[in-house]
């Protein structure tokens, strides 16, 4: 029998329960930051995301629902090389990120802004130096709806693969983190002419892809990069 006290459901009632769950994650929560993509471009037939970057890291608590995925099993060889499938699973605050993430993404470009965490957002865990990946966004649990309404996301994560992302938050530790196994440096070219533009990704200390963003026109000479 439900409890008499509640009408099920009432502003107030919710409050009370997304407050409790506010508290609780701050206790037994660890703090993250949440890194929302900024989409530069996409391909054309199945618009598939080809470049992106991460300029912004907002901090947030989340709940660790299980780490399962890290251990021994978690590094493949594939024949492209060593591949590590570390997973994660979280858990944050609905009310937390509509007012406060939610507001700062919609001020930044190119992000998506659907009101809610995005799959291909990053998540950075201080306790594991580690960047992961959001692969999928569960709305309908843990919470299932108590007095009618859902109080938080359950993120789906999965190690952060390096393909083509630039990634500079200004925050040292999560910066060296990506500099560590990927760098990105953007180019310009400079001459008599419409400027080019252009960026690199090294690995390694080598030299990984060049793009070219701008080919630039009217050249009279050999651009200085």
């Amino acid at each position: 029998m439900l409890n008499p006290f509640f009408i099920q459901g009432t502003n107030n009632e919710q409050g009370l329960i997304q407050d409790l769950i506010n508290e609780q994650l701050k206790m037994y929560g660890i703090e993250i930051y949440y890194l929302p993509r900024q989409i530069l471009s996409k391909g054309k037939v199945i618009k598939d995301v080809l470049y992106s970057k991460f300029n912004n890291a907002f901090p947030i608590e989340a709940y660790l629902v299980n780490y399962e995925g890290f251990d021994n099993n978690s590094i493949l060889m594939s024949k492209f090389g060593v591949r590590i499938t570390d997973e994660m699973t979280l858990i944050i605050s609905k009310e937390r990120f509509d007012t406060y993430i939610s507001q700062l993404t919609e001020t930044i470009d190119n992000a998506s802004d659907t009101g809610r965490p995005n799959e291909g957002d990053l998540l950075y865990i201080p306790l594991s130096g580690s960047l992961m990946e959001i692969k999928y966004v569960e709305n309908d649990q843990p919470g299932f709806f108590q007095l009618q309404k859902n109080y938080t996301y359950l993120l789906k994560c999965e190690a952060f693969e390096y393909e083509d992302e630039v990634l500079n938050t200004n925050i040292g530790e999560i910066d060296d983190e990506f500099a560590s196994f990927g760098y990105n440096a953007t180019l310009t070219f400079v001459g008599i002419g419409v400027t080019a533009a252009a960026y690199t990704s090294l690995v390694n200390g080598g030299v990984h892809k060049i793009t070219i963003l701008n080919e630039g026109t009217g050249y009279t000479a050999d651009p200085t990069v």
